[in-house]
């Protein structure tokens, strides 16, 4: 029976049969590889899952829609820009009116970051667990490993995300009235100023713990506890790199904060089609480096280097090393001391069975096995004499001869020894 084509509808909820294409030795060979082979040859399922994230990343993406429209109104309508006596009472001062407006937004509207937190959450949770799956180069069916993601990590992802939006939110709020308070111009200003940019370092290095948590969640199963504290080791740890990292998978994110409309609007197509996915892609792939280099080997049944191909270098390698001294070895052991008649008979070949046979057919195949059997066997016989089968044969049986007589004295000093032993 044909197989029957999968429909368009099968096609974007389940994908292709799972690993297809990927041989063990097809597989890249290093991390970096690993990323361009990725991005190349499942760009498509990246950008479908960039739009299952975005999905649950619209509410996140109104609250800052929501923010950005109220400052510009409240800049429009206060008398920041406008000329004084048309209209406008002259205030005493303006000094710290703008931060204070600021500060009072960020107050209000950020109390709704929790909620758009959860939805993000349902994002990164399926997002990031179809992207580990990728990443160990396992055939993935995006709809369903997206839900399947969600089902599994939902609970500790959001779990991370909402203290991630508490911090955040008594972290901005302290930069704003820093702000305020170094433009009113209250005494010793200097001490709101290294609190600022601390409150930013503060901000930054959470973002980085709370990254790795969500790489651990979706790859361990670990408490909160744990999660935290191995978070905080690797932000420190790995500083540099992480550094490096978010900021090469964040690029499409930093084409917003350039003013001209042509890269704002190419920022917004990367937002649309692949900055998450990038983003996620990205630090997954270094995570799963950091965990095969400081995790892996202390986790029972974890696998090092999936997704990875260690190519065999012919100078250093010893499996294939071993591989040559096996092949040395061969002409001692018991089977090659026995001759093996070369396949060039025509005459003898194992009869096929035909799509729709019967027993007769049946009967065929066994006496097509038994007489090339047979005939081998009268090979053996024929050819057991001839001198180099002879010479390996006196061989074997001198190595065994040997290996048995090591065996007994091994078994006599272990006696011995027992007892000595009972003797003390």
């Amino acid at each position: 029976m044909a197989k029957k084509k999968q429909g368009l509808i099968d096609r974007l909820m389940l994908g292709k049969e799972k690993s297809e294409g990927y041989a063990r030795a097809s597989l890249p060979s290093n991390r970096w590889e690993l990323f361009w082979d990725i991005l190349k040859g499942r760009l498509g399922k990246l950008v479908i899952i960039n739009l299952l994230m975005l999905l649950f990343f619209l509410p996140l993406i109104g609250l800052i829609f929501i923010r950005y429209t109220i400052l510009f109104n409240i800049g429009s309508a206060y008398p920041f820009t406008q000329g004084f006596g048309v209209g406008y009472m002259i205030p005493p001062t303006l000094l710290g009116y703008s931060e204070r407006i600021v500060y009072d937004v960020k107050s209000i509207t950020l109390l709704l970051l929790p909620i758009a937190g959860i939805f993000a959450s349902i994002g990164i949770s399926g997002g990031a667990y179809v992207i580990r799956n990728m990443v160990w180069t396992e055939g993935i069916f995006v709809a369903n490993d997206f839900w399947k993601g969600i089902k599994q990590n939902f609970k500790q992802v959001c779990v991370i995300v909402l203290t991630y939006c508490l911090l955040f939110y008594f972290v901005i709020l302290s930069i704003s009235l820093c702000e305020y308070s170094e433009v009113v111009g209250v005494d010793n200003a200097w001490i709101f100023t290294v609190s600022r940019v601390l409150s930013y370092v503060l901000l930054g290095f959470f973002t980085l713990v709370a990254l790795h948590m969500i790489s651990m969640s979706v790859t361990y199963e670990l408490r909160f506890s744990k999660l935290l504290r191995n978070a905080v080791l690797f932000s420190i740890g790995l500083f540099p790199q992480s550094i490096f990292f978010l900021f090469l998978g964040s690029l499409p994110l930093t084409l917003l904060f350039f003013g001209e409309s042509f890269i704002l609007s190419l920022g917004f197509v990367f937002i649309i089609f692949i900055a998450f996915s990038l983003l996620f892609l990205v630090w997954t792939v270094f995570c799963q480096w950091a965990f095969d280099k400081f995790i892996n080997d202390k986790v029972e049944g974890a696998q090092k280097n999936r997704g990875i191909y260690e190519k065999v270098k012919e100078s250093d390698s010893g499996a294939l090393k071993q591989y040559r001294e096996q092949l040395v070895m061969a002409k001692h052991i018991a089977l090659s001391s026995k001759p093996i008649k070369p396949i060039t008979d025509d005459e003898l070949k194992l009869a096929e069975l035909p799509a729709s046979f019967k027993r007769d057919d049946i009967i065929k195949l066994n006496e097509s096995k038994q007489a090339i059997i047979d005939d081998h066997a009268k090979y053996v016989e024929e050819h057991m004499n001839d001198p180099k089968f002879v010479e390996l044969q006196k061989e074997s049986c001198e190595e065994e001869k040997a290996r048995l007589d090591r065996e007994a004295r091994i078994a006599k000093a272990k006696r011995e020894l027992a007892k000595r032993n009972k003797n003390k």
